[in-house]
């Protein structure tokens, strides 16, 4: 058993489920999965009622506190300071949920690979969208909005991308995003969006919309996922 202090002003519960060496269903032991998913829902059970808590806690005021006491089967608890979480990793092989994704309830955020960030800032002087995770730190320009186009160059949207392994940002030689492979295209009327933002996400996405130069209007669409040390460019 773990006792924790509860104090006012801890409001955001992170409940981070991390499956691995997913194989197919048939090869899995039906005892596993069950085990597995009992475990999960006793503990999906205990963070809510650690949130009810958590939320008497700060109705009642500057110095008001509680002790709690949680009893943890399996995995691990964390207390994350930076991001006032509380958050259990819990690993099994039993596919209890898809790859990242995510649902929340109420303050808990329930999922699967659920470590990348995505939020606002600055990047080499300029406003920008950052999305992270355990390997890549990238930025990518923040342009217009959907009421305020401007005019860009959809092949400058991408800003830099760190590579924490190897501590080093990676080289930008030479980007260059057309359609038909006509530079007409690249040019346009549009912006930048961050489709979603927070921290413990499955993936990070930004979104960079053109109405080009070419008569042709289209999306490109920038995506890093959890785990991953390679970002995904796709049209859509």
């Amino acid at each position: 058993m773990k006792g924790i202090s509860l104090i006012s002003g801890v409001i955001f519960l992170a409940f981070l489920i991390v499956a691995t060496g997913i194989v197919y269903w048939a090869g899995i032991p039906t005892i596993e999965k069950i085990r597995c998913a009992a475990t999960v829902d006793k503990m999906k059970t205990t963070f809510i009622t650690l949130d009810k808590i958590i939320q008497k806690v700060i109705s009642e005021g500057k110095g008001s506190k509680r002790t709690v006491d949680i009893n943890v089967e399996g995995g691990k608890l964390y207390i994350d300071d930076d991001n006032d979480a509380i958050y259990w990793e819990y690993e099994c092989n039993a596919p209890i949920f898809s790859p990242r994704t995510s649902r929340t309830i109420g303050n808990i955020i329930i999922g699967s690979n659920l470590d990348t960030s995505a939020e606002e800032g600055v990047c080499q002087g300029e406003s920008a969208f950052i999305l992270e995770n355990e390997h890549l730190k990238v930025c990518l320009k923040k342009i217009g909005s959907p009421e305020n186009k401007v005019y860009y160059n959809i092949s400058d949207v991408l800003l830099s991308i760190y590579q924490k392994d190897l501590n080093k940002t990676m080289p930008l030689e030479y980007l260059e995003i057309t359609l038909d492979n006509n530079k007409t295209s690249s040019t346009g009327y549009g912006y930048t969006k961050l489709e979603n933002s927070g921290k413990f996400l499955p993936y990070g996405e930004v979104v960079a919309y053109m109405e080009s130069d070419y008569g042709v209007t289209y999306r490109i669409r920038f995506i890093l996922e959890s785990g991953e040390d390679f970002m995904i460019i796709k049209g859509g």
